[in-house]
Parts: structure tokens; sequence; C-alpha cells
């Protein structure tokens, strides 16, 4: 269950998927090839719902910002400049997340060939034992990405046509693609990863985790670079070139007996060239950050109970792209907010947040309950800073693992 409220409307949506953790399933399996050696495939299937926490929005689902009538992603990520939003109910569909096999030695490692969850940037670890990412990530436009920015000075009461994921527009750590993924064994509690893929993406990332005097520690390093050369869409006037870097870094300790932890995560995107429809030489790199502390323990028996508080900051990710422009209003909610066609100088978030997760072993079930409060900021290069409202995200529910 999800709400949200800006400072003109608010709307609850039962029956969302917490994208966070989304709807899956899996098909795996193994078989032992030598004393050390063995293959495995896994295919992972979600539910490909219109009602994600990702792209729910005041009015409904604003799904076709990111997929165009043949399913293929077009544009994922850059500012909505038609809104186009449909009815978030009904039927939907299942789609392949992961598609893979593999070989693995005890002390090589594993080679997995296929469609993977890439190793990359590091998101933020969490040691709580209370699956805190499941209600609170570091990648934050994964729950309320799809809301639009609320125009505080239109009489009307109408929303700009830019969303949040616009200036949250990163997700280190969870990108998946077609390509070939490394894994290492431990290596005393290190492990090494790299993966290469389609449009010659490629990273590399380092994990360790380990007990110390008594703290349960785990830390992340990734890089990963995306060459995107002449990307063919006859909807632009002209190919495209995409080539971004990105690295994300994260440090996470628990204190066992206590159950007191802090953890974070921060990430920079690196724009080395981005041309075409969008880029005018004016984009900046993207940087976020974020922090969370708080207290894990099974004090009641059923299962670890976790409370929390977290803070964080991203800048740079719409800046450089378009703000909008009236002639693509087709939808009486919405206006321009500011001049139209103007560009995105300066572009920030700020966001706290607590909340609670309930683990309940003899079920595998996590229930959580979390609350954000965000202060997006955006300028541009011919009204300056624009009157844009904070909004509040609650999110709760439950995920049962079988």
């Amino acid at each position: 269950i999800m709400y949200y409220g800006d400072s003109v409307r608010s709307k609850t949506i039962a029956g969302v998927d917490n994208i966070n953790s989304s709807s899956r399933f899996f098909f795996t399996g193994d078989a032992k090839i030598s004393s050390s050696v063995k293959a495995g495939f896994e295919m992972m299937v979600e539910w490909a719902g219109a009602t994600r926490s990702d792209v729910m929005n005041q009015l409904g689902s604003t799904t076709n910002q990111y997929y165009g009538a043949s399913g293929v992603v077009k544009g994922a990520g850059t500012p909505l400049i038609i809104p186009t939003v449909t009815e978030g109910s009904g039927d939907s569909a299942l789609a392949i997340r992961t598609a893979n096999w593999w070989l693995e030695d005890k002390v090589l490692g594993r080679v997995t060939v296929g469609r993977v969850n890439i190793q990359g940037p590091a998101s933020t670890i969490d040691v709580s034992g209370g699956d805190l990412a499941v209600a609170a990530w570091s990648n934050v436009y994964l729950q309320g990405g799809g809301f639009y920015l609320q125009n505080k000075s239109d009489p009307f009461g109408r929303m700009s046509t830019i969303t949040f994921k616009s200036l949250a527009n990163f997700c280190y750590g969870c990108s998946r693609e077609e390509g070939i993924r490394y894994d290492s064994a431990s290596i005393g509690g290190l492990l090494l990863g790299a993966f290469w893929g389609q449009q010659d993406r490629f990273t590399v990332q380092a994990r360790y985790a380990a007990e110390i005097a008594g703290f349960q520690v785990a830390a992340g390093a990734g890089y990963q670079h995306d060459n995107l050369l002449g990307y063919e869409d006859p909807n632009l006037p002209a190919p495209t070139r995409n080539d971004t870097e990105q690295q994300g870094y994260a440090l996470s300790a628990k204190h066992i007996a206590s159950g007191l932890f802090l953890q974070g995560q921060y990430g920079q995107t690196h724009f080395k060239v981005v041309s075409g429809v969008v880029n005018t030489g004016a984009k900046t790199d993207g940087k976020s950050w974020h922090i969370q502390g708080g207290w894990a323990k099974n004090a009641f028996g059923p299962g670890m109970t976790t409370l929390y508080g977290e803070y964080g900051h991203g800048e740079g990710y719409a800046t450089g792209t378009s703000a909008g422009t009236a002639a693509a209003i087709n939808n009486g909610n919405f206006t321009t907010i500011g001049t139209s066609g103007a560009t995105i100088t300066a572009d920030s978030y700020n966001f706290y947040g607590i909340g609670v997760t309930q683990k309940i072993d003899a079920a595998a079930m996590t229930l959580y309950l979390g609350w954000r409060h965000f202060d997006p900021k955006v300028s541009t290069n011919a009204d300056g800073a624009l009157p844009i409202s904070s909004f509040d995200t609650i999110t709760g529910g439950a995920r049962i693992l079988f």
C-alpha cells in the first residue's frame, strides 16, 4: 500500500508491487560434473504490472513513459516531455528478468552466460538482518519515481511534467543485461566480480564481509561503463551516443551484541558524452549519497525487529535536460512550470525518513512500513528556481519467501 502527498493533493494506492523486491519466482537447477565443478541454470520471472511502485503517480501509471508499443524500452529515465497516463489497474503480463546458464569451480569461481544481474556500482549493503532494503533501498526512485513534481504556484493545482525519477535517475547495483558475468570464490571474505555485455557495457566489483571484534562489517565498490553508439531509433532526428561511467561505494557496520547499526552508500554518474535529442553540452555529473542507522534485534520472539532512520541527497541527474514545452501538454492536469522549452541548469533533492520492519521467521515473512519526506529543487536558464512542492511517501506491506 503506497501513499503520496504534496501541497495540493494526496493519493493512497492499494495493491502496488514494491519494486525494491518485486513479485517474482525462479526456475533453477544444478548438476555436479565432478567433486569441484558443477553446472546450472536460472530463469527469473516477474509480474510486469502497471501498478509498480516506480511508475505509479497521482493519476494512474506512467508505464508508457518507459515502454513503446512493441514493449522495447525507449528513453527510460529521461524527463517526461509528453505526459501519457494510463490506468494502473487491469490484467498484466509476466516478464523475464534473468535467463542464463553457469559453470562453477570451487577454486576458480563461477562464469554465467545469458541475461544476468550485472556486477556494478555498489548500493547500500544491509547488515541489519531485518530486510531493510525491502522498505528503504538507496535507489530511491524505485518507490515513487513516477510521481509528477507539483507546481506550487499554479492556481488550478496542476502538476509539472517533470517526474521525480528525472531527479533521481540512477539505479546503482540493479541493472540487468545479456552478457557474461564472473564471480570469484570467496577469498577470506572478499568477493570479486566482473561483467561484459551488449553495447560494450562492462563492470567490475569488489565486496567484503566479516565479523571483527564483535562487529559485523561489509563494504563494496564497483565501476560501470556504458558506451551506447548509434542508437537507431526511427523517432529520433539523428543517431545518439551515450557514453557514461558510474561508480558506487558502500560501507556498513553492526554491533552484534546491541543490535545498533550504521550503513551508507555514495554513487556518481559521469556523463562523458551525451548527444542527440537531450544533451546540448550542459549535462553535468549526477551524485547521490544515502545513510541509514538504527536498531535491529529479535527482542519479541517471532523474528528480527528493525527500527531505522535515514537521510540522503542527490544532485545533477537532470541538469542539461528540458523542463518541458507547453505544446507537448495533452492533459488538463498538467502545466509547464516556468518558461516553455527552458533547460534545467541545476537540480537536487534532500530526503529523510523513518520506518520499521518485522520479520516472522515461521512464515519466511517480513512486514514493513516506511515514511520518506522529499524536498526537490529545480532551476532553469530562463526562470531560476522553480516553485516545486515537497512531498511525502509512505509504503507498507509484506514480503513472503517460499
